[in-house]
């Protein structure tokens, strides 16, 4: 019974090793994991009923080419590559376990010899796994190459078994139990070692990370000091032009007139709705405006911000809610009609949205207890839901107001936000 557990034992083990050789030639197999253990299980269980069935040579090899084959061919489709790792693993597996064996016992074909040999088969498995790595992966020049230090405990292992081969202190359990015991132990700290090779990657990809999001971050400020650049002198152009169209007019010189005409239009960029100097807060009502301007008829826009404003990401929030229902609603109706007001003035922000809508499509949402009552065109009202609860969270957030009035098939909606008080 000893025999068979340290015969399984010593044979699960090789299989942690032969995937531990296929992964550093061919990589881990990211999809279809779950099939792949699933894979090595039933070699597992197959390969050792064999061995433990028949002790034969020939049904050990065509069993472990077959086994192994089946593993690589998951990882490749290459018949050059599952042929070459196919037989390098097997080649080392036998090459280990030829010489852990006829040293000491002359190998009979079906007869059952010492399960001590397996043990030390796969602890020179596990050595020439490591110098496998090491070599492969300096190849590759990977940045967290294996430490061949961890040789030092298969090492060790195969010291203390080979005096037990020769010496008959111990009794055939006591053999056995030193062999699992060592097994035990170097499969701990195999697998102990990966965890912590493990975290050094992880921790190493993010040091790369926080470099490369600096390395962003410089180019973005690049990118923003040109796109200041460029706007100031864009702005200083628009006077400069207007001089001229000015002096052009004056004098009647048509010529002139129709030169400065190209001018301005190339200048002009045409989707830049709004440049009131604050970029994320512009970015979105560009983007939302873009989408308005492609959809509906008549869009009338005025923004009036500082430079700077507090908690952009809330007002954007706020915003392209409100963007998102207007233009929506409006689509729907003949007129196509939007207006976007929004101005700050000593900590005051004041939002007025107006768009045409259908009356017939309107749903009165009164949210109970806030006094707000909200309109919405959206089939998806769970949806709608939640923009509007987002909506009044901001407005509740800058102590503000909101008030939604309905004149002249025009839906309107004013807030006050106090910016100052945050």
């Amino acid at each position: 019974m000893l025999d068979f557990v340290i015969c399984a034992s010593t044979n699960l083990f090789r299989m942690y090793l032969i995937d531990r050789f296929v992964i550093t030639f061919l990589g881990r197999l990211k999809e279809n994991r779950i099939k792949e253990l699933l894979v090595y299980a039933c070699f597992f269980i197959v390969n050792t009923a064999l061995f433990w069935e028949f002790h034969t040579i020939w049904i050990n090899v065509l069993c472990n080419l077959a086994g192994i084959g089946i593993i690589v061919w998951m990882h490749s489709k290459s018949v050059k590559t599952i042929l070459f790792v196919t037989c390098s693993v097997y080649l080392i597996n036998m090459g280990c376990d030829v010489a852990s064996m006829f040293p000491f016992v002359s190998y009979e074909d079906g007869k059952v010899n010492d399960q001590i040999y397996s043990v030390l088969t796969v602890f020179l498995i596990f050595v020439c796994e490591l110098i496998t790595e090491k070599i492969v992966t300096d190849h590759k020049r990977e940045e967290i190459p294996p430490n061949l230090s961890l040789m030092f405990i298969p090492a060790c292992s195969i010291v203390v078994i080979l005096p037990l081969t020769y010496s008959d202190i111990c009794t055939d359990k006591g053999v056995a139990v030193v062999c699992i015991g060592l097994l035990v132990i170097n499969f701990v700290m195999l697998y102990l070692y990966n965890l912590l090779l493990r975290s050094v990657s992880q921790k190493y990809e993010t040091e790369m990370l926080k470099s490369q999001v600096q390395i962003y971050a410089n180019q973005l400020d690049v990118i923003l000091q040109s796109e200041e650049k460029m706007k100031a002198l864009r702005h200083d152009m628009k006077h400069h032009m207007n001089e001229l169209m000015l002096m052009a007019n004056r004098y009647g010189i048509e010529e002139i007139q129709e030169y400065i005409g190209h001018m301005e239009d190339f200048i002009r960029n045409p989707n830049e709705i709004v440049d009131s100097g604050n970029l994320e807060i512009d970015s979105v009502l560009n983007y939302m405006l873009q989408k308005a301007e492609e959809e509906l008829k008549d869009v009338a826009v005025n923004v009036m911000l500082p430079e700077k404003i507090k908690h952009s990401f809330d007002i954007n929030v706020l915003l392209g809610n409100l963007l998102e229902n207007a233009i929506d609603a409006a689509r729907q109706t003949e007129k196509k009609y939007l207006r976007v007001d929004i101005t700050l003035k000593k900590g005051v922000l004041k939002i007025k949205i107006a768009n045409s809508f259908l009356t017939e499509n309107i749903v009165k949402e009164q949210r109970q207890g806030t006094g707000r009552g909200f309109l919405t065109t959206k089939k998806e009202k769970e949806q709608h839901g939640i923009g509007l609860k987002n909506v009044n969270k901001i407005v509740e957030m800058f102590d503000g107001t909101m008030e939604v009035t309905l004149q002249n098939e025009l839906f309107c909606v004013n807030m006050i936000l106090y910016m100052s008080k945050t």
